[in-house]
């Protein structure tokens, strides 16, 4: 008996622990609570000298970095509505230019990019238990297209004020034409908003 409770104990923890690692209730949610959600998710804060330049009243973003076992690191970007420290908008992002020497990529075998493809899929779900269906473009089931340059995805959820976009790209295409080059894009990232930020 005590083995079964442990076990549904560690099973419901794992659930709920999996659910919880991204916010898409971000209405009135203020810059406090995203540096307490991410010591929660153990996310690590990030230093930068980068500059972003966003809408009016948008300052600068609060960056974690969130360890990943397969993927790139995720890395979270807050960004605050300057008058009242409210969060304006969420970005998530895997992308292994965040971590590759000069932000340059190399080709990958599929074996390494599927796990991109698994992850969208699941945070993709996890967005339509919150949000319903999605308006989608774009499909992960044609791999082939990955050498190409044309594999991607879209899905947008709206609801309640809440706007989340999200998009996968995987890209081994890699040419030079003059002083243009095109690189290998290996990427997923999903954007959470309210209406009035996208607007």
């Amino acid at each position: 008996m005590k083995k079964i409770a442990l076990l549904v104990f560690f099973v419901t923890g794992f659930a709920v622990q999996s659910y919880a690692q991204y916010v898409f209730d971000i209405k009135g949610k203020t810059m406090k609570y995203a540096r307490g959600y991410e010591k929660a998710a153990r996310g690590i804060p990030v230093e930068t000298t980068e500059t972003y330049i966003d809408g009016p009243g948008v300052g600068q973003p609060l960056i974690f970095r969130r360890q990943e076992k397969l993927l790139p690191n995720l890395l979270v970007y807050y960004f605050p509505n300057v008058k009242d420290s409210t969060i304006n908008y969420i970005l998530y992002e895997w992308d292994d230019t965040n971590f590759a020497k000069n932000r340059q990529t190399v080709k990958q075998p599929l074996t390494a990019l599927q796990p991109y493809i698994d992850k969208y899929q699941t945070i993709k779900k996890q967005a339509e238990a919150f949000f319903g269906k999605a308006e989608t473009s774009g499909s992960v089931n044609d791999v082939a297209l990955i050498e190409t340059g044309r594999f991607k995805r879209k899905d947008n959820f709206v609801k309640d004020g809440v706007y989340v976009e999200m998009y996968i790209v995987l890209s081994n295409k890699q040419e030079t034409n003059g002083i243009v080059s095109i690189m290998p894009t290996h990427r997923v990232r999903m954007f959470v908003k309210t209406e009035t930020a996208e607007n």
